[in-house]
């Protein structure tokens, strides 16, 4: 008595690391695109199932190589799939799932009517996904298909069921056992089995096995012993008693290009179910005759296919993977970091280097009110190496403005410098972030001999920092505290970054370079100077830096300044870098005016315009009047800090020039010819020249 064949519907489990690489992926590929299709290698295991179960086809990291022999997926049963991303869960709840099982899954038709599939069987087993990411909470939505043709003709299995043990000998099951695990891992899904014989048995391809039907299996032949000789093999995943879903594909291979057979003879089919083959199943079919082979031709090319996956429910509907409590948090931390940066350079600045920010060396001279703000912004541009300089510790009054700190440092009294760190951290533990407890050696403040060696050590110390980073902010709460950091910068030609905070206004800056070995005079009269004409922050001063902390006021001690004031600094400062990094002249990009701004905007191709937009010299502004200048300094042939005089000195002595400079008065006006020019006639049309700004120094 015969009984009407179902089919069970498999299964797929995504590997935490398959979405892992996914998001990698999306982020460094695919980006915003929704129209890529994307290839995917997946696989079904070998190992025994326990009755009643489904075997899953199992996704991991490696279902996104291209060749299959670097998956894997090589051991087991391989197909191969395709996958569609969307970039909201609004289109992915939009997806018409009928639609897209039909267009994305008309492969496996093409490969039926053209004859792809007897050749290269994998084809029969192509799954599809569609899938939302939300990286920001790393939950995944998705929902899988197996496609396959809706009509198929009524289906009896018209003999009981036996093992293959109960089939073949003992002789015929090892040659079956070791040509299956010879196959080719693509060759496992569909093949067939030749018997002749008690102990000859061969394995061979669909193409092979439906060409003898062909030639000796007539529409009107009585060899029924040509026909007993030919299995139609097939992998299944499912351990029930009715075959698994991938039949249902084979099937209809056979009816397209043996429909005589299929409606005239039984078709013997075996169920492989692991590696164990004496388990698998041999299942004899019949199908409904049926004489209009058009029909059923057409039906096949044309009508719906079927094949989507329930869900953990046990509903038709998507699956959620919600990897947020199972991905380290600390890479968790960084891949969102670098998804906000990509975001920026996906919508609006596509060429954007993000490696070459990534990858800067920043020192910063400071960890106070803009040492702090400077840190913060820096760890918004994806910064993953960081030094912080200061020598004083977190005070109470510290806490409220200097956004790094806590009141239990303030209690505890530790070490800004160490409390930052520990900060920066706890923001983004896999950051390389230093502490450096430094006392910056400055004119004006007498080096007595006691102090000696720790002056010795903190210059060289501080030397080092400079040589092993690219970028130096100086972020310091004095002026002459900036001085060393910028001869320092000047000699080994590093970017320099000045910031400084009066009450209600700020200066931002960025020092000009100086490779060069004999200088000449810049050119005052020029629009918009280059990087070598640029001046430092002490190029438009008449006289050296001294000892500013002398008779100071409470009011002077402290950083008195409107609250909001150091984030607006800092931020700039940090946008400053950035431009200086995206410039196609970096450091020596030509200083933007304010009155370059129209000229700019309509000329995208002005040299003055980097990626993210011009690189001013200097930014000077005001709260009180809500504005913003963008200035120049010229480079000074005399400034008391990184002209030429003073650079060679600094490197035929070293140690010894900076003594002198701490030590003795008015030795640097000396070296670098400041004093001569301040008995010069002409020294008030000189110094209108220059730029003669009087904020005050506090950070």
């Amino acid at each position: 008595m015969s009984e009407v064949i179902r089919f069970t519907k498999l299964k797929t489990a995504t590997d935490s690391t398959f979405w892992a690489k996914f998001a990698e992926l999306k982020i460094d590929k695919l980006k915003l695109d929704e129209k890529a299709k994307i290839h995917l290698w997946g696989s079904f295991s070998l190992q025994s199932m326990d009755e009643g179960r489904t075997n899953p086809l199992t996704l991991d990291c490696t279902s996104f190589n291209e060749n299959l022999e670097t998956t894997s997926h090589n051991a087991g049963v391989a197909c191969c799939g395709h996958m569609i991303n969307t970039n909201t869960y609004e289109a992915f709840r939009q997806i018409n799932p009928e639609k897209f099982i039909d267009t994305m899954g008309g492969c496996i038709i093409d490969s039926i009517r053209d004859g792809t599939a007897l050749r290269e069987p994998w084809r029969l087993s192509v799954f599809l996904v569609f899938a939302y990411s939300d990286l920001k909470k790393y939950k995944f939505h998705y929902w899988a298909a197996h496609p396959t043709p809706f009509s198929l003709p009524e289906i009896h299995s018209v003999a009981p069921t036996k093992f293959a043990s109960g089939e073949f000998t003992a002789s015929q099951i090892d040659k079956l056992h070791t040509s299956f695990l010879q196959l080719d891992a693509r060759a496992r899904n569909f093949f067939t089995v030749f018997v002749s014989g008690e102990n000859d048995l061969s394995v061979d391809n669909l193409s092979k096995g439906v060409e003898y039907i062909k030639l000796n299996v007539s529409n009107k032949g009585d060899s029924e012993q040509a026909s007993d000789a030919v299995y139609f093999a097939f992998y299944d995943p499912c351990a029930s008693a009715e075959p698994g879903w991938p039949l249902r594909n084979l099937l209809c291979l056979l009816l397209w290009h043996c429909p005589t057979y299929c409606f005239t003879r039984d078709i013997k089919v075996l169920s492989v179910r692991s590696d164990k083959v004496q388990t698998a199943v041999v299942f004899t079919l019949r199908i409904k005759e049926d004489g209009d082979v058009e029909a059923m031709r057409e039906a096949i090319s044309e009508g719906h296919l079927v094949g989507w996956e329930a869900n953990a429910n046990g509903k038709m509907g998507p699956n959620i993977s919600d990897l947020s409590n199972i991905m380290d948090p600390a890479k968790l931390s960084d891949r969102a970091i670098n998804l906000n940066l990509k975001l920026m350079k996906w919508r609006l600045v596509p060429d954007l280097d993000l490696e070459k920010i990534s990858g800067l060396r920043c020192l910063l001279l400071g960890a106070g009110t803009l040492g702090c703000s400077v840190a913060r912004v820096l760890l918004g541009w994806g910064i993953n190496n960081m030094t912080l300089v200061d020598s004083s510790t977190v005070s109470h009054s510290n806490t409220v403005r200097q956004s790094l700190y806590t009141h239990e440092d303030a209690v505890q009294r530790r070490h800004k410098a160490h409390a930052a760190k520990d900060a920066l951290l706890r923001i983004r533990p896999s950051m390389n972030v230093k502490g450096v407890v430094l006392h910056i050696p400055m004119p004006g403040h007498v080096v007595g001999r006691s102090m000696m060696e720790t002056t010795r050590q903190a210059v060289s110390e501080l030397q080092e920092l400079v040589n092993s980073h690219d970028v130096v902010f100086l972020l310091l709460d004095s002026r002459e505290a900036r001085w060393l950091p910028t001869l320092l910068c000047a000699a080994t030609n590093k970017i320099a970054i000045n910031a400084a905070l009066g009450f209600d206004s700020y200066t931002v800056q960025r020092h000009g370079t100086r490779a060069f070995s004999n200088p000449v005079s810049p050119n005052l009269t020029v629009q918009n100077p280059a990087g070598f004409d640029l001046g430092c922050y002490f190029c438009n001063d008449v006289t050296q830096p001294g000892n500013s902390q002398t008779d100071r006021t409470l009011d002077q001690q402290c950083t008195v300044s409107r609250p909001g004031l150091s984030q607006i600094a800092a931020g700039l400062a940090v946008e400053l870098l950035m431009a200086v990094t995206q410039h196609p002249q970096e450091i020596s990009a030509r200083a933007l005016m304010n009155n370059d701004e129209d000229d700019c905007r309509e000329n995208v191709d002005s040299p003055l315009i980097g990626l993210l937009g011009g690189v001013p010299h200097t930014i000077r502004g005001s709260l009180w009047g809500h504005e913003m200048k963008l200035t120049v300094t010229h480079r000074s042939p005399f400034c008391t800090a990184c002209s030429t005089p003073l650079i060679d000195e600094y490197r035929q002595r070293d140690f010894a020039f900076v003594l002198d400079a701490c030590n003795m008065p008015n030795y640097l006006e000396k070296l670098s010819g400041l004093e001569e020019i301040l008995k010069r006639p002409d020294l008030d049309e000189l110094c209108y020249t220059m730029d003669s700004s009087s904020e005050d120094e506090k950070s």
